[in-house]
């Protein structure tokens, strides 16, 4: 980006909570789609509110407690009499301790709301000071596409069209596009991609039910892989680094001085097999 440019690191929060207004929004929003930087950080931003929400989402009174609570009370105060002109002692320092109760509730509700919107910001700021890791970058990269928010430089269900596609782009090594049709997965494209910071070579698969299987190959080590979270299998003398986000399947594996990565939401050991089927030992 240019020198003087602003990186809007306040807004992608009040973006998120829609807080901004148009004008506000609409130059933040523009801001993202040229900005790669700002960009991977609203996506770890909004990745880690996704994440907070599900792990720390209080459980929260009934919506209608208060009101059910002072219709019960109304319900027997009135009785089958005539409702009095003044409530007998007992009956009104009843009514004072519910209601004292149901202050306490709300009051409870709204702390635990607080803790978890502090819990949210400091994950945030943890998330956006450090490097998104693979793992995570590669299943955003899933969603991102899934969502339709990644689209394909070239649509061709040719392997062989794709492969001088990636060689055109500057892709040095060989990607080694596979027909996976007779595994019911049909090749639909690939782009030049972006992972972390590092130029990669991006194809899909669409299989039954519409499932997505995306292989990513990139210059780098599976030394850089996190080691919590991973469970390792070996095949072929090859060992594949293996990685769940909700309910996503990586597999990681080495070929040479390539890293290779298959995404999907299908069955886990299917994309396993699919992995060891695709590797090659170099």
């Amino acid at each position: 980006m240019p020198l003087g440019t602003r990186h809007f690191k306040e807004e992608q929060q009040e973006l998120l909570d829609d807080r901004l207004k148009p004008d506000s929004r609409l130059e933040v929003e523009q801001h993202l789609e040229s900005c790669e930087e700002c960009r991977q950080e609203f996506e770890a931003l909004r990745w880690t509110k996704q994440i907070s929400r599900l792990r720390f989402a209080p459980t929260t009174e009934p919506a209608n407690l208060q009101e059910d609570i002072l219709k019960a009370l109304d319900l027997e105060d009135r009785g089958s009499h005539p409702k009095p002109i003044f409530l007998p002692t007992w009956r009104r320092q009843r009514r004072a301790i519910l209601t004292y109760a149901l202050v306490l509730v709300v009051i409870a509700g709204l702390t635990l709301s607080y803790f978890v919107f502090q819990a949210t910001r400091r994950n945030s700021a943890e998330v956006i000071s450090q490097p998104a890791s693979l793992p995570l970058a590669v299943a955003r990269d899933y969603w991102n596409y899934q969502g339709e928010k990644v689209a394909l430089s070239l649509e061709t269900d040719n392997p062989q069209e794709l492969e001088k596609f990636f060689v055109s782009r500057g892709i040095a090594f060989d990607t080694r596009v596979f027909d996976l049709s007779m595994m019911n997965y049909q090749l639909v494209g690939g782009r030049i991609h972006q992972l972390s910071g590092r130029r990669s070579a991006l194809f899909v698969y669409r299989g039954k039910d519409s499932r997505l299987l995306i292989c990513q190959m990139y210059r780098g080590q599976v030394t850089e892989l996190p080691p919590a979270g991973a469970t390792l299998r070996e095949n072929k003398g090859i060992r594949f680094h293996i990685y769940h986000a909700n309910d996503l399947t990586m597999v990681f594996w080495q070929e040479g001085a390539i890293t290779c990565v298959l995404t999907s939401d299908s069955d886990q050991e299917e994309v396993v097999q699919l992995a060891f089927a695709k590797s090659m030992k170099v």
